[in-house]
């Protein structure tokens, strides 16, 4: 379970309308409800010279239909990681009467882990701004993802 405070990949499967507010901004309201329920801090979406998190969006994360979708979240972004030293983890979120239940999904990781490989650790461009920040010249990314789709349940 991602809650010892170490850098990870956490793929989140949610019927998206479960997700209030602004569609447009889901992948903040999902963030900071996953961060707040099960790592017991704040969603930091903002970069900050000492890390971030940020989220890879799915299609259709904006839909007004019920349709489920990963959302593929980076946590605890300090820097480039090379692959084999990212942990990942996968849960199945709902939201009933206003409150969240993240479940884990330990037998989904593999798949998720393979699907995820096409998208950069921390995003492409949130790697440079972080790295021009820090005042440091950004490296090329050493983790590449793919595209987690909702096939992957």
């Amino acid at each position: 379970m991602a809650t010892d405070g170490s850098p990870c990949r956490v793929a989140i499967y949610v019927k998206v309308t479960d997700i209030e507010g602004d569609p447009l901004w889901r992948h903040i309201a999902l963030g900071q409800a996953f961060c707040s329920n099960v790592l017991q801090r704040d969603f930091r979406y903002q970069i900050q010279s000492d890390g971030y998190d940020t989220c890879h969006l799915p299609p259709n994360f904006d839909s007004t239909h019920d349709v489920y979708a990963y959302f593929l979240f980076d946590i605890g972004v300090t820097g480039r990681l090379p692959r084999e030293n990212l942990s990942h983890f996968v849960y199945f979120a709902s939201r009933v009467e206003g409150k969240w239940s993240f479940i884990p999904r330990p037998t989904a990781i593999d798949k998720a882990k393979q699907r995820a490989q096409k998208y950069p650790w921390g995003g492409t461009v949130e790697q440079e701004m972080f790295a021009e920040l820090k005042g440091s010249p950004a490296a090329s990314p050493s983790y590449t993802q793919g595209s987690i789709d909702q096939d992957n349940r």
